[in-house]
């Protein structure tokens, strides 16, 4: 175990990993001051500008708290050794998911108020005379968009505190039973996790040209999602190690598993995206290419538009070539600059989701969507590091800590 016990590991107080409880401090004036920046734009912004934007930011940071809770899910029910190290990141970073829910109040009441402002079928007037809209009118309606909302975050909160208190109490546990329930419950955890991960995403983006459809949206979204959860810790394993902390714990070879996860997840991700666009291309149905037709602008002599090779390229090939190598998969600082790079494309593909079906001007790109993201970018990390704060970042009794801690790649 790279020449110390586990016993060893645990008494020096070097290699302590609590957190601080000074960044409960900090996480409540990051909270506060969030809030007050993701609204800024509405001071000056087009409504319509303001809450796309608003919508973009709530739907990225969502992705990667619910990144989060696949990962520890996936985790407990593969009994994965190599990741033990950075699982309690993922575990802090999955209870972000309740400050998200709390953002996302502010779009109940923008379809609530039945202007189409941000959803065109919440205004009855456009859905009067439209047959599609009308026979989507049982699902596609305030109130039963927001009943589904409040389960999809109520549960989703639930599964992430379920994970997070029972790894927690095993911290202080003599026996390995707060582990037992978190095997047990992680197989449905993660039915229930696919299952409303995909109908959240239609709500959320796909039901803004609802007349349009895709059976692999839901799994487009799950793509990008487990991409800026695996750069997301990444960067803030990097980061912390950077300060002296988790210096010996996370080691080069956890580094490169989490670096060929985000290689095979970025792969992934082209996969789906290029199939969904390869079989409505070739299919030409006017009722399914009316979503790339708004999103393709002017083509190019190649024949495709720039936003739409701009994705193709920035988010698969270009990636796909900078860190195949194992070589750069095993360098630390190389990687956290390709993670940030991934959640910069994987912020612009929910940008080209979702901007094209609220705005005339579709690309265009300013304070609003900067403000939007950094302010509920702050309510989110506030949030982390309030669970953080007075907690190991490392489930020091995990039973196969030790194991984790000894990971060699092969």
């Amino acid at each position: 175990m790279h020449g110390i016990s586990l016993d060893s590991w645990l008494n020096d107080t070097s290699e302590r990993r609590q957190a601080s409880p000074a960044l409960a401090g900090v996480g409540v004036p990051l909270m506060i001051g969030g809030a007050v920046v993701a609204f800024l734009p509405l001071l000056w912004s087009a409504p319509e500008r303001f809450w796309t934007a608003y919508l973009i930011a709530v739907c990225y940071f969502a992705s990667i708290a619910l990144g989060a809770q696949f990962l520890v899910a996936a985790m407990h029910l593969t009994g994965a050794r190599w990741g033990i190290v950075v699982r309690r990141l993922a575990e802090v970073i999955a209870m972000g998911i309740g400050i998200v829910g709390v953002a996302f109040i502010p779009i109940l009441f923008i379809v609530f108020s039945e202007t189409g402002l941000l959803f065109s079928w919440t205004n009855p007037e456009i859905v009067e005379g439209n047959v599609l809209l009308e026979h989507k009118r049982p699902y596609l309606n305030p109130t039963f968009f927001a009943i589904r909302q409040v389960v999809y975050f109520l549960s989703w909160y639930l599964i992430a505190r379920f994970f997070y208190r029972g790894s927690v109490a095993q911290d202080r546990a003599q026996t390995n039973a707060p582990m037992a329930p978190l095997r047990v419950w992680c197989g449905p955890a993660l039915m229930w996790f696919a299952f409303t991960l995909s109908m959240a995403s239609f709500d959320w983006m796909m039901s803004l040209a609802p007349t349009w459809f895709s059976t692999m949206f839901g799994v487009y979204y799950f793509a990008g999602s487990a991409v800026a959860i695996f750069s997301t810790l990444i960067i803030v394993s990097y980061y912390l190690q950077q300060r002296g902390v988790l210096a010996g714990t996370i080691t080069v070879e956890h580094y490169h598993d989490l670096a060929k996860l985000l290689f095979g997840f970025v792969v992934f991700w082209g996969y789906i995206t290029f199939s969904q666009f390869m079989l409505i291309w070739y299919a030409n149905i006017p009722e399914e290419t009316q979503w790339f037709a708004e999103r393709q602008g002017e083509p190019t002599t190649l024949g495709i538009s720039v936003p739409v090779a701009a994705l193709f390229i920035g988010h698969l090939f270009i990636p796909f070539l900078g860190f195949m190598s194992s070589a750069v998969r095993r360098n630390k600082p190389l990687m956290a600059a390709w993670a940030i790079y991934m959640l910069i494309w994987h912020w612009y593909d929910l940008f080209f989701i979702i901007s094209p079906s609220q705005s005339e001007s579709p690309w265009v790109f300013g304070a609003a969507e900067v403000l939007c993201t950094l302010g509920i970018g702050a309510l989110f990390v506030g949030t982390c590091m309030r669970y953080a704060a007075g907690q190991w970042l490392v489930p020091v009794r995990d039973p196969r800590l030790g194991q984790s801690l000894a990971f060699v790649n092969h």
